[in-house]
């Protein structure tokens, strides 16, 4: 069998189901994958931190959480009050970026590529202050609207750094390993079935261009085979180098399918094309 790919549900019927109105063999199955994400930051005193990294940026940070907090922020009232110190001129680059976001013609026209960046960093940059003052806040026991006395003036931070951290014995490391899991669907098709890639509806080849593509790659092997070999016995190494083939003329496509050359071998003698025995394939209907 060919995987196609692996998708959550709803993509996995809109796959199998433009490949299934083409004719092909599909066969779903459902996994349980595991996604990893390695992490690790300096946990500590600020004073402590700051000798074993850079911290000026998250200082500044500290500064304007500091007086948000001094100004009586609640949990509604936070964000504005320490973005506007932390990250000036925040709310004007964050709107445009969600506009942009949200592929906003007459915005895409006026805003050149520089300011689309500058308006992308300008968001990150948010992500990373707030992300920095909720975790100061959590470290240190500071709830809105109490009293946080002089916990600001040397707090517990979290820095991030490299998981590659050089000095793993550093005792300020903290090291995390989040693992997701999640359900997906693997779609394979019989290998034969991939002949019938001109069936596929152009949608799909637009949505969809990359498995489009690999199904085009082997089931151009596979006209190629058909076409071109010379009926009568041969062994698998002669299958093998006719699995490797060159398409076209300005526009080149190379394929190697040398190392499958058996599986192509069985799927064609699922379908009645040829029969294997041993290391010697022979043709069907020639004696």
């Amino acid at each position: 069998m060919f995987k196609v790919g692996e998708y959550y549900e709803d993509e996995a019927k809109t796959v199998a189901n433009y490949l299934k109105d083409a004719g092909f063999k599909v066969d779903i199955r459902g996994l349980v994958l595991a996604r990893t994400d390695f992490s690790a930051s300096l946990q500590g005193k600020l004073s402590m931190v700051k000798e074993k990294t850079e911290i000026a940026e998250r200082e500044q940070y500290l500064s304007a959480l500091k007086n948000a907090l001094e100004k009586g922020a609640t949990s509604e009232t936070f964000e504005d009050l320490f973005l506007e110190e932390a990250v000036p001129g925040w709310k004007e680059s964050v709107a445009k970026f969600r506009l942009l976001q949200e592929n906003d013609a007459e915005i895409d026209e006026e805003i050149d590529e520089e300011n689309q960046d500058s308006y992308a960093r300008t968001w990150a940059k948010c992500i990373l202050a707030m992300d920095f003052a909720e975790k100061v806040m959590n470290l240190n026991d500071i709830e809105f609207g109490s009293s946080f006395a002089d916990r600001l003036d040397d707090p517990m931070v979290s820095i991030p750094v490299s998981p590659d951290y050089p000095d793993t014995e550093e005792p300020l490391l903290i090291q995390r390993m989040d693992v997701d899991l999640v359900k997906k669907y693997e779609i394979t098709i019989d290998e034969f079935s991939a002949s019938l890639f001109n069936e596929i509806d152009p949608e799909f080849q637009d949505e969809f261009s990359d498995e489009y593509l690999k199904i085009r790659s082997l089931g151009l092997i596979i006209e190629h085979l058909v076409k071109v070999v010379e009926k009568g016995k041969m062994d698998i190494e002669d299958f093998a180098e006719l699995c490797d083939v060159e398409f076209g003329d300005k526009w080149l496509m190379n394929i190697e399918g040398g190392e499958v050359a058996e599986e192509i071998a069985r799927s064609l003698e699922k379908s009645g094309i040829l029969k294997m025995k041993g290391n010697t394939i022979k043709w069907k209907g020639l004696t």
